[in-house]
């Protein structure tokens, strides 16, 4: 193994979403640290030489699992989420050479991760993850052995929960729940959230535009002048409709709003309509609207179960 090594395991398939571009050139930016995404979709012509692309189908990735594992998992694209933790297991042969393995998303720009991830970091802990005391599905890392690439099969029932096409959230909930048992077999580092937050909790946001800018590698929140690992835009992926930027272009900067990736700022009108709109339909108003729907529908609920259950 080549000390302080990473491999991050990203299966996507279907279609290559609207910012991979933008996406793979933050992945060149961070040259030390590689990918390996197996996937179904066109491989591009040109392409960062820390990645690995394994050309495979749907239904080859499923039988792949299935005898990686030992039992048949009934594969969806969000099954993907519930397998992560098995990566180190069935991908092995791939990550033979690096010290560390782990998952990521693809709805993410990358900033300057070694910043944030450093050779002390990597001495001293066996696993890191970008959220606060929690596994992180959407980046998590573990010291490639044996004992973290079959950690999976400490949680109870991993077989069944594994096997179903139900989602589990075994990735963040049951990991991290088992880990947190055995807080004290671990040298884990979860101290501080490595990604965007808000209103304290990671990844999701407002709908703002021009308020992140990638350069030269390092991404910024312009709002208040601050650096983080990486952004994770889970909220955006449905309002992205356009990136300028393509893996041919010799690009150093751009900005990422909620509904593109692109190169020029938004007018000062743009950027107040935008603030106004928000104040109607913004994410965190909508949020706030689901929630009170699903409380009302909760009550009532109840109230039939009573009547019900009184006659």
């Amino acid at each position: 193994m080549k000390k302080n090594s990473i491999v991050l395991i990203l299966p996507y398939f279907g279609e290559w979403p609207i910012w991979f571009d933008a996406h793979i050139k933050s992945i060149e930016a961070n040259p030390s640290i590689n990918w390996l995404i197996p996937t179904d979709c066109d491989i591009p012509e040109k392409y960062p030489k820390n990645i690995q692309f394994i050309k495979i189908s749907f239904e080859e990735i499923n039988l792949f699992f299935n005898k990686q594992l030992g039992f048949d998992i009934a594969l969806n694209y969000r099954k993907f989420c519930d397998l992560k933790p098995t990566y180190g297991h069935v991908f092995e042969e791939y990550i033979q050479k690096y010290e560390f393995w782990g998952f990521c998303d693809m709805d993410i720009i990358w900033g300057n991760i070694r910043k944030y991830i450093t050779n002390d970091d990597l001495q001293d802990f066996d696993i890191i993850s970008s959220r606060h005391n929690a596994i992180s599905g959407h980046f998590n890392i573990f010291r490639n052995n044996e004992e973290l690439k079959y950690l999976y099969r400490s949680v109870n029932d991993y077989d069944k929960l594994l096997s179903s096409s139900k989602l589990t959230r075994f990735d963040e909930n049951l990991v991290t729940a088992y880990i947190k048992i055995n807080s004290t077999h671990f040298r884990i580092k979860w101290n501080q959230i490595l990604c965007n937050q808000e209103r304290g909790r990671d990844s999701h946001q407002e709908y703002y535009l021009d308020k992140w800018i990638w350069k030269n590698g390092v991404l910024i929140d312009r709002h208040i002048n601050t650096e983080i690992m990486y952004l994770h835009f889970i909220n955006w992926k449905h309002t992205l409709s356009l990136s300028e930027i393509g893996l041919k272009d010799e690009v150093n900067e751009f900005y990422i709003s909620y509904s593109k990736i692109h190169s020029k700022l938004h007018t000062e009108i743009e950027c107040y309509t935008n603030k106004f709109k928000n104040l109607f339909i913004g994410y965190w108003i909508t949020e706030s609207r689901r929630y009170r729907l699903l409380k009302i529908k909760s009550i009532i609920k109840r109230i039939k179960n009573k009547l019900r259950n009184d006659t």
